[in-house]
């Protein structure tokens, strides 16, 4: 009973062993080797909070296979990515998303969106800046109006 329990562990830790080196021999794939991005960080500078703002990532197949964009995952409600779901760009073909941020802060943020193609890439594209208050209209110079009416 001893050799068979003592087999049966052997052969055990033995397929467990063989099944990992097979996953760790596997190469992942680069999302960089198979498509050139412009603009997958992005800083707007200094915004207004509550205006709308938005970005254009180009997204360049450089590949030898067809691609599709199959999500897109924003880091935050604030944050709305805008892009045909599983169009296809070949090979040398060039595909658009539009960022769009309602730039809902004060102060400096970074905000993000995973965005998820076939084959199993994945690229988290990022964006940063400065949400200012908006200054509000000057009040006009009291003294300067008075003067004027006491010279008419």
């Amino acid at each position: 009973m001893k050799k068979l329990f003592v087999t049966a562990a052997v052969l055990f830790v033995g397929l467990v062993g063989f099944s990992q080196a097979n996953v760790a021999t596997t190469p992942a794939k680069d999302v960089n080797t198979q498509i050139e991005f412009k603009n997958d960080t992005y800083n707007f500078g200094k915004i207004t909070y509550g205006k709308p703002v938005e970005y254009v990532v180009e997204m360049k197949n450089i590949g030898k296979d067809s691609l599709s964009i199959l999500n897109a995952q924003p880091g935050c409600g604030c944050t709305t990515p805008s892009f045909k779901p599983n169009e296809k760009f070949g090979p040398g073909q060039t595909v658009k998303m539009t960022i769009r941020f309602n730039s809902s802060a004060i102060g400096a943020f970074t905000r993000y969106t995973d965005v998820y193609f076939t084959g199993g890439l994945t690229k988290k594209f990022t964006f940063s800046g400065e949400g200012i208050q908006d200054a509000p209209a000057a009040a006009p110079n009291t003294a300067e109006t008075h003067k004027l009416k006491t010279n008419n």
